[in-house]
Parts: C-alpha cells; structure tokens; sequence
C-alpha cells in the first residue's frame, strides 16, 4: 500500500514514469469491481481503461491516506453500473419499438391499442412497459425517468380510467 501511495504522490505531480507499476497493482480488484456488474470481459477491460483515464482526469481530488483500491474500484463500479443502465434502456426502447403494430394489424391487435389510445402518453408507456413487455414497476422507473412513487401512481390512475372507460377487463 506504501508504494501504491507514493506513485499516487508522483501521478499527482503530472510523473507517469510508475503508471504501468499502479497499474499492474491495482488491475484485479478494479476489473473484479467492474465485471461483477457487466458480467461481459470485453466491455469490462473498455471500463477499465476508462477507469484510470477518470483517475488520472481526478487525481487531484484523491486525499492522501485514503484507501487506493477502494477509491479505484468505486469509479469502476459507477462507470460499469452507469454503462448497464445506459445499455439496459437502449434494449428496453428497442423492444417497445417491436410492440407498435405492423400493418397487418390483428383484431386483438387493433382493440389492444384502440384501448390505450384513452391513455395519456405518459399513462400509455407506463401500462405497455408493465403490461406488455412485463417489466417491474422498479425496471420501469429509470427507463421512463420518474420516481418509483411516480411510476406506481401513473399505473393505477392509468388503469382507474381503463376500467371506468372500458369496464373491468383488466
């Protein structure tokens, strides 16, 4: 750990002679922090990368003393769980553009969006995210960027009005 702390004290001093030393130190705990969460090897050695360049970017901000591996490791962890989210909506918005209707629309097809035409478009996502592609209210959250509360309040006014406009077929 003293070595760790004195190349940190050089990193600082803009002296990247000991980088690939740090590296070499630190490189299994920050990819075991970061693959945990991506579960995917390629994508965890982009994060790595880009774990040290943020380091270095914000090495001024590292308080003497601190525990390295944990300061390294938080960043990666937050870079990989903020890469899965990212990731995790573009697949979610991807499938709910699989659930708009083709042109050879279905009866059922056609009633199904007949009847979330009531909705407001906010009520609309919120029900089709739950209903139809089966999320969990917690899932639905981020991708539509509200609070859980929100979601939860949203789903029930939603199906409050399909029951009083449609009857109870929910």
């Amino acid at each position: 750990m003293d070595q760790i702390n004195l190349i940190i004290q050089e990193l600082k001093t803009r002296n990247y002679q000991s980088f690939d030393t740090f590296y070499n130190l630190t490189k299994n705990q920050v990819f075991y922090a970061i693959i945990s969460v991506v579960k995917d090897k390629d994508l965890a050695e982009d994060i790595m990368q880009d774990t040290y360049v943020k380091f270095l970017e914000k090495i001024d901000q590292y308080k003497d003393g601190a525990n390295p591996y944990a300061y390294l490791s938080t960043i990666a962890r937050n870079l990989a769980i903020n890469l899965y989210n990212q990731r995790k909506r573009e697949v979610y918005s991807e499938e709910i553009f699989e659930t708009i209707a083709s042109p050879e629309v279905k009866d059922d097809e056609e009633d199904i969006f007949k009847i979330l035409d009531l909705l407001e478009p906010d009520e609309k996502e919120v029900v089709t995210l739950h209903i139809v592609n089966d999320l969990k209210f917690r899932e639905i959250a981020p991708i539509v960027d509200k609070p859980l509360g929100t979601v939860l309040w949203i789903y029930n006014k939603a199906i409050k009005k399909l029951k009083e406009k449609v009857g109870d077929i929910l």
